[in-house]
């Protein structure tokens, strides 16, 4: 197997393979109208015990030449067959808002098909998903509302609208996520055997506690609810140092209880 920092021909959703050594594999899913460059600061500080393994979704960064996905059933099979290999041994889940269900699909089709379970779903930024996802009907609004949604929460950089091109793309992959959000057409509860973990920032203004603490429905293991310093965008920043210790935390207990 190759090492930490190689580019994976086989698996495009993976721009490195995890390595091949004891630290429990932490796959991570970014957030609407984000890109698997959100946890590379997160990599970095857990490097000394979790190997944090970005997945990459089509249409941004080293897949920015790939269409846009349209269907969360079809993205979930895809990612589920190009991460198969590598789902071996010790391995979690972090999803980061709309990462959250993309991760709680894919462990949906993996108990389906009997195929190995993440030791641990760790939801951040996210309603349950049985109810509507948070901003979802936002891709319905006109780009000067959803820029204001996005900039309200972060989500955008002030410094982009200095760039028109770069501002007006940005907007069309939130938009078009967000779309791959409400594509969801099974909003029902469907319990996993897997232990989750959900957290929520203190000042996020699209999930509350409440939001974050209904995941435990969709669990028949153990459920832990932890708030965290910050906004919808805990994990990025000043903020997330917190957070970054906080998952260290949960993890090494998964470890332990291996």
């Amino acid at each position: 197997m190759q090492g930490q920092g190689s580019v994976v021909g086989s698996a495009p959703c993976l721009t490195v393979l995890p390595s091949a050594g004891p630290r429990i594999r932490l796959f991570c899913f970014h957030h609407a109208g984000g890109s698997a460059s959100a946890f590379s600061a997160l990599r970095r500080t857990l490097a000394a015990d979790v190997d944090v393994v970005p997945v990459q979704l089509p249409a941004r960064e080293r897949r920015l030449r790939e269409p846009l996905p349209s269907d969360m059933a079809d993205l979930v099979t895809e990612l589920d067959e190009q991460l198969d290999p590598f789902l071996r041994g010790p391995f979690a889940f972090y999803g980061h808002s709309m990462g959250a269900l993309v991760a709680y699909e894919i462990v949906r089709r993996r108990k389906e098909r009997q195929a190995e379970l993440p030791s641990r779903l760790l939801a951040g930024g996210c309603r349950a998903p049985h109810q509507p996802a948070a901003f979802v009907r936002a891709h319905d609004e006109p780009d000067e509302a959803l820029l204001d949604t996005m900039l309200d929460i972060g989500g955008v950089s002030p410094h982009l609208l200095e760039y028109p091109e770069w501002l007006r793309a940005a907007l069309n992959l939130t938009r078009n996520d967000l779309k791959l959000c409400a594509s969801r057409t099974d909003l029902g509860v469907h319990p996993l055997p897997v232990p989750v973990h959900a957290f929520y920032g203190t000042e996020d203004p699209l999930v509350s506690a409440d939001d974050a603490a209904a995941w435990q429905a969709h669990t028949t293991e153990s459920f832990a609810l932890h708030a965290v310093p910050g906004g919808h965008f805990f994990l990025l920043g000043e903020s997330s140092a917190p957070f970054a210790a906080r998952l260290t935390e949960v993890l090494a207990s998964a470890a332990a209880n291996r």
